[in-house]
């Protein structure tokens, strides 16, 4: 046996970044490195799949682009991010039960995407983490997937004016290699016509006048904070980043910020429960010098004391002596004894 690669089960910096996005006309998504994609849907393959599959698909369509280019492969760490909390989760999960879901057909259909990205990376040793951000720092993918009335020069130009923190040096939106058209056709073909996601299709609004944004990014410092949002909502910040956030600057890890602070922010998310003390949520980032610092100040004295109990098994004579069923006597034992 060859064992395995520790590679698989150690704490990895992602060497690939992706980030993809759908919407109920197309999907769309790039990484790091520039390389886009967008894929708009025929009307025959309209109004089939849920909006969660379609972030899905476009989730795993993102990698498997590099995949088929012989660019990701063994030993490669791949960063999926994506601004759907259920594609996140679902990245991670194979077992789809039909009974566990109001649509059998979809939930099929999310079991065999799972499974074919799952197969995709542990037949060429690819390690793998997804992370979820706020749709409002995905404007790339986002664009690629609704702007079906720009073509593709025109939209690069677009991006790289008005979101140029989100853009890579050298972006360029390629057309959807042949073999994952073919693929997903058939897949969302498996589907019915579903009325109720019908919906009226909303563009982006980068470029398109005052409404939209014209050459100013709003994104150049929010990228680098968004992950402290939450925290200031509770007037709480988090603890400092680990060292291996203060590498050199490169659009790699600019994108990655996100998913780096995450992994150094103290993981206290649990329900706080000191003594007397049964509500309240624990904070969700946590400034402190020490753990002894910590202990010292969230568990108290309980007023209360607890006996000692020794597992140890007593003999019977101990048990007779100090037992007190065996010192007090009936009545008629305390006559009988005097006489």
């Amino acid at each position: 046996h060859d064992g395995i690669d520790l590679n698989y089960i150690a704490y990895l910096k992602p060497s690939h970044i992706y980030r993809s996005e759908s919407c109920p006309k197309g999907l769309g998504g790039y990484n790091h490195h520039g390389k886009a994609w967008r894929f708009l849907l025929p009307p025959n393959l309209l109004y089939r799949a849920s909006n969660n599959l379609l972030e899905h698909l476009a989730s795993i369509i993102t990698p498997w682009i590099d995949i088929i280019d012989g660019e990701l492969g063994n030993g490669d760490c791949s960063l999926s991010m994506t601004d759907s909390s259920t594609s996140e989760g679902w990245t991670r999960k194979t077992n789809f039960k039909e009974a566990d879901f109001d649509d059998p057909e979809e939930a099929a259909v999310r079991r065999e995407v799972a499974r074919v990205h799952a197969k995709h990376f542990l037949s060429l040793g690819i390690k793998e983490y997804s992370q979820w951000f706020p749709g409002r720092y995905n404007i790339v993918s986002d664009a690629l997937s609704r702007d079906d009335d720009r073509n593709d020069d025109e939209l690069t130009q677009i991006l790289k004016s008005c979101a140029p923190s989100q853009v890579p040096e050298n972006l360029e939106i390629r057309p959807l290699p042949s073999e994952i058209v073919s693929w997903l056709t058939s897949l969302l073909q498996r589907l019915p016509v579903k009325e109720q996601l019908r919906e009226k299709h909303k563009r982006t609004r980068l470029g398109r006048g005052t409404d939209g944004l014209n050459g100013v990014d709003p994104l150049e410092s929010a990228m680098m904070s968004f992950s402290t949002s939450s925290a200031e909502a509770n007037e709480t910040s988090y603890s400092e980043p680990s060292p291996w956030l203060c590498v050199k600057d490169d659009f790699r890890d600019r994108m990655s910020t996100p998913w780096l602070r995450a992994q150094s922010e103290i993981p206290f998310h649990l329900w706080h429960r000191p003594s007397e003390n049964t509500t309240g949520r624990i904070l969700l980032g946590t400034k402190m010098a020490s753990s002894a610092d910590f202990y010292r100040a969230s568990s108290e004295l309980s007023k209360m004391t607890t006996r000692t109990q020794s597992n140890r098994k007593r003999s019977q004579l101990e048990c007779s002596v100090k037992s007190p069923s065996a010192k007090r006597l009936r009545p008629n034992e305390q006559s009988a004894n005097s006489l």
